[in-house]
């Protein structure tokens, strides 16, 4: 394959080099929001209209999600699963639309960043 990119690079004069094309590794991202929804409800609010927005921009996808309990069996927060084309355009795109939909403040998007984690907040 690469060969076949050098030719048509070398065909349009660009040379080799401009034939590889770095790839940047998708971004995983969790998103803890601080609301108090059940599995429904977090579907219909924030997995289903972030993932169509995220699907049409050619950005990612929402791959899962949860509802986290405390001890009493209420719910305490949610979370999606996020995979992102990049760290960049697309988390910044992640984060407004998520605070469109109305990600109340306490609300972050967690994701791996060189040697640690980093966490942004959504509000």
């Amino acid at each position: 394959m690469s060969r076949l990119l050098e030719r048509v690079a070398g065909a349009l004069g660009l040379g080799a080099r401009a034939a590889v094309v770095e790839q940047t590794p998708p971004c995983v991202v969790f998103a803890r929001i601080e609301e108090r929804l059940m599995p429904l409800q977090r579907g219909l609010k924030y997995e289903e209209p972030l993932n169509e927005a995220l699907v049409r921009a050619k950005l990612g996808r929402v791959t899962g999600g949860g509802s986290v309990q405390g001890t009493d069996g209420r719910i305490e927060w949610v979370s999606l699963d996020i995979q992102l084309v990049d760290a960049g355009r697309a988390l910044q795109f992640t984060r407004r639309k998520l605070w469109e939909l109305g990600a109340p403040v306490g609300s972050v998007l967690k994701y791996n960043f060189e040697d640690g984690v980093a966490t942004v907040p959504i509000a």
